[in-house]
Order: C-alpha cells, then sequence, then structure tokens
C-alpha cells in the first residue's frame, strides 16, 4: 500500500481558526476562554496544521496546574486525519513547551467512557499517577447539558531535576513532609524552630529541583516532592552524643554547609568554621560559638520558650552567627 507523506507545521491556535474546527457550541465557547487565558501566559493553545494552514489537530496546556508541572487537555485531531500520528506531533510540540519553561513532568487524563487514547499516551511515556472526577458542558439534542465521569490520570517525567544529594539531609526533608498543606516560609521557621533565612534558602533550592511550589505566596509540595520523601535518607556516621535536638543541629549544620549555604568560601577544618573571616577571626568565631552551645544547648539549660537571641530561633549555624565584625 502506497504512503502520502504530506508537510504539516506547528502554530498557535487563533479565534479565526475556531469556525472551521465543526466544534459545538459548548466547546467553541470553552476554547475561547481558554484562547483568552493564552493571552496572558497562563495557557498554550497550538494547532498542527497542513499545507493550507487549517488545523488537522490542536490541543492546550495549561501552566497552572498541577503544583510543579502542567496538564495537556483538549487534544482533539479531526475526524479524516486521526491514526495518521497527528496526535504524537500535538503532544511533542506542547511537551517541547512544557521543557522550555523548566517544568518537569506533565500530566493529561483520560475520560474512562472513552480509553481509546491511553495505548498513545502510554506508547509516548506517560503512566497512570492517579484518577479524579470530571465535569464538562456538552450540547445535546435536547440541550446544553452537564457531564460528568471518572478522569484516569496520566504523567511523565520530561526533565529529570537538579541532583538532590544537596538537599537530602534533615531539615529539607522536613521543610518537604511539613508542606502537606500550604504554608509560608515564616510558618515553616516557626514549626521547625529555625529561622526563616535557612527556610527561604532550601525552599527556593526545592523549587528548582521540583519538589515544592508557590502558590499564592505559600508552599506547597509537589507529587515529585511525595516521591523524595518516599526514598530512605542516607544514614550519618556521626556518633556525636548529644542533647536530642542539638544532635539534630549539629549535623544539619554541617550539612548546610556542604550544600552550600554559606558560599564557596567557606571552609570546614579540624571542627573550625573559617571562611570570609582570617584564621584570628575563625578562632574567635568558634569559641563564641562554644559558648553559645554551652549556653543553649547545656543538657539542663534547654529552655524552648525563652527569647531567641542574637536573631536566630533556636538553632546554632554559622549563618545566624554571622558576620562577625568588630563591635
Amino acid at each position: 500500500m502506497s504512503k502520502v507523506v504530506v508537510p504539516v507545521t506547528v502554530r498557535d491556535l487563533t479565534l479565526e481558526d475556531l469556525p472551521t474546527l465543526g466544534e459545538s457550541p459548548s466547546k467553541l465557547t470553552s476554547m475561547v476562554k481558554e484562547l483568552a487565558r493564552a493571552q496572558v501566559g497562563e495557557v498554550d493553545y497550538l494547532a498542527v496544521c497542513g499545507p493550507s494552514g487549517q488545523p488537522l489537530g490542536y490541543g492546550a496546556v495549561d501552566y497552572t496546574k498541577p503544583a510543579g508541572g502542567a496538564t495537556i487537555y483538549q487534544l482533539t485531531v479531526l475526524g479524516p486525519f486521526q491514526s495518521c500520528g497527528i496526535g504524537t506531533i500535538l503532544i511533542r510540540a506542547l511537551e517541547h513547551n512544557i521543557r522550555t519553561r523548566g517544568i518537569t513532568f506533565a500530566e493529561l487524563g483520560i475520560d474512562d467512557a472513552s480509553p481509546r487514547p491511553q495505548a498513545l499516551y502510554e506508547r509516548l511515556g506517560y503512566t497512570v499517577s492517579g484518577s479524579e472526577l470530571g465535569a464538562w458542558d456538552i450540547d445535546t439534542p435536547d440541550g446544553p447539558a452537564r457531564y460528568e465521569t471518572t478522569i484516569t490520570l496520566l504523567r511523565k517525567q520530561l526533565l529529570h531535576p537538579p541532583a538532590l544529594d544537596s538537599l537530602d539531609s534533615a531539615l529539607p526533608r522536613d521543610i518537604v513532609r511539613q508542606l502537606e498543606s500550604p504554608r509560608s516560609v515564616s510558618q515553616l521557621a516557626d514549626d521547625l524552630q529555625v529561622t526563616d533565612a535557612r527556610v527561604l534558602w532550601y525552599v527556593e533550592k526545592l523549587a528548582a529541583a521540583g519538589l515544592v511550589a508557590q502558590t499564592d505566596h505559600l508552599w506547597v509540595r509537589t507529587p515529585l516532592g511525595v516521591d523524595y520523601l518516599g526514598t530512605p535518607q542516607p544514614a550519618t556516621d556521626d556518633t556525636t552524643v548529644l542533647p536530642g535536638r542539638t544532635t539534630y543541629d549539629y549535623q544539619q549544620a554541617f550539612a548546610d554547609s556542604q550544600a552550600g549555604m554559606f558560599g564557596s568560601t567557606f571552609v570546614q577544618a579540624s571542627g573550625e568554621h573559617g571562611g570570609r573571616v582570617p584564621h584570628a577571626r575563625a578562632v574567635e568565631f568558634n569559641q563564641r560559638l562554644q559558648d553559645l552551645i554551652a549556653e543553649y544547648f547545656a543538657p539542663d539549660r534547654i529552655d524552648r520558650s525563652a527569647t531567641p537571641k542574637y536573631g536566630f530561633h533556636w538553632v546554632l549555624t554559622p549563618t545566624d552567627l554571622h558576620p562577625l565584625d568588630e563591635e
């Protein structure tokens, strides 16, 4: 059997395209709303076109959901052009736009009453990730109606997040764990009894890795963050025996340094914290640190109801004490 090869192009769908698609009034109303969202950058709406410039298929991607990802939706290939590879071209074009924004994964849904597209999506690397209820307006012989169904969700990883080694310590894990529900930086700091500065440093790194996302000035963990919590935390070889929280603080301070919180010039050697300061100042720093530890973490003197001193909140790290300027 002979094949006919026709060149296609991918471009933005426009309002002028809508009358050529043969869609129902309810669908066209929905598409007009989505094209308006495309104007403000919330959505990309693409069309795969033949030599005439008329759309053969179209679809959209919503960048506002889910947290940390993007949703591909309204995938449609016009009847005569189905099973010709148009759907694959369209999905790959939408995935390209998602990657361009640095978003790590794409999600799409299948109406359980019409599961045929699932085979295509799975061939393109999508796997089932859950389900949800769906509803939208349709036109029937009796007039407009509301259609309700169950949607099977599929997900595909598009970008690998940055290496997580620098984030695999107790504090960033505790931050992600707390973000089962949305929280602000200050709420996280209060809940975890650390400084706002440390929380902010880590949530920005976690966001870059796709593990948390910010919405309306609140942070929440993403599905990748859930997966991150499901991986075992590396064991520590620290054998220091200190009162409960003090061990956590010591180990986390060293993890913070290794993660780069104190900058590239910070040095840890022989128990001294030297960096950005001459050796003599590093010695002074070390002594002041030991004095503060003795004050705050003596086994019989831990009092978390007391007023924080020196601008830090129940944790001792070089970040909380730096800089050590001449008084």
